[in-house]
């Protein structure tokens, strides 16, 4: 642990990551009119149903939009919440990219080979398409979150806002990964409100739930995940454990379901546009046999983070009080 009187001040780099935060921002502010714009236009063609599988995206840009602004704000200011959210944001921002590649890996070769076919795109150009998308998603979704933790996780910074903003936050009260633990079963909570805009369309246990069948499910998980938000926050242990079996039986669910199913299965039952599903029919897609690895590598990687987090959490009768 870094001494009070011997850490280097990061002031400097707090307020150069907080302005890259701002900027990171107004990037996303800059898409939501476009967006806007799109859906706007949509309603007049054959994709003007889709007008409501839209919003989703419009929301995420708009919360990305106002968290990094926020994030940079507090940055600058070297507050103490800033330093804790930007951490937890740029690990989760890293493992979710470092997925993400892995997966377009995966299923990039189907889709080179049908962009091969196209006899106006040589060889050389196909290689470079693959370069370039593979070499941008490793800036975005690797190299950025990768230099956020660098710095954030310093204890120079650490000491720096500890220094600069002497009053206790909430984001003191808890151990990081704790904290990290419980705004994740939060915005889980909080995304599924999404599925709404898909019909609840959902993968339970092989088969695919939508309409009032998939809303009350949706409805059991949102309530489950808001418990263990708020569970994990005051460290029940009941609420770890709530933790622990919604990840298996999430797991095993979505094991069962893409055993006999495929993507295009659940989209079918989302409220996507024929139009969009005949585009989407010419579009190679992962089989559900290749979402089965990624399940369980995922599941494995989260379930060893819940039971390093387990040292936490104490018994009912050594709860403390909130």
């Amino acid at each position: 642990m870094t001494d009070a009187s011997t850490f280097k001040d990061r002031k400097v780099g707090l307020v150069v990551f907080g302005i890259f935060q701002i900027i990171l921002g107004a990037l996303c502010a800059l898409f939501i009119p476009l967006m806007i714009l799109g859906m706007i236009a949509g309603r007049n063609t054959a994709q003007g149903a889709s007008l409501g599988t839209a919003i989703p995206g419009l929301i995420v840009y708009i919360f990305l939009a106002a968290w990094f602004i926020s994030m940079g704000v507090g940055s600058i200011m070297a507050r103490r919440w800033a330093r804790a959210l930007s951490l937890i944001f740029s690990w989760v921002w890293m493992i979710c990219g470092v997925i993400g590649i892995l997966f377009m890996a995966a299923i990039s070769p189907a889709l080179f080979a049908q962009m091969s076919q196209d006899p106006n795109l040589p060889p050389a150009a196909l290689k470079i398409v693959k370069i370039i998308m593979f070499g941008t998603l490793s800036v975005f979704y690797v190299f950025l979150p990768a230099v956020f933790l660098f710095f954030y996780r310093s204890p120079h910074v650490k000491a720096t806002c500890e220094a600069r903003d002497a009053q206790e936050r909430w984001t003191d009260r808890r151990p990081l990964p704790v904290l990290a633990l419980s705004l994740l079963f939060g915005f889980w909570a909080l995304s599924m409100l999404f599925l709404a805009f898909y019909n609840w369309a959902l993968p339970f246990f092989g088969f695919i739930l939508n309409g009032p069948a998939g809303a009350a499910a949706a409805i059991v998980l949102i309530l489950l995940s808001a418990y263990v938000a708020w569970g994990t926050w005051h460290l029940r242990m009941a609420a770890w454990w709530c933790a622990v079996l919604s990840t298996l039986l999430w797991t095993l669910s979505t094991l069962v379901t893409f055993a006999r199913m495929d993507l295009m299965d659940m989209y079918e039952k989302m409220n996507f546009p024929p139009e969009q599903i005949e585009m989407m029919k010419q579009t190679p897609m992962p089989p559900g046999e290749l979402l089965i690895p990624f399940a369980v590598v995922s599941a494995i990687c989260f379930l060893a983070y819940l039971f390093y987090t387990k040292r936490f959490f104490q018994p009912a009768a050594q709860t403390p009080a909130p």
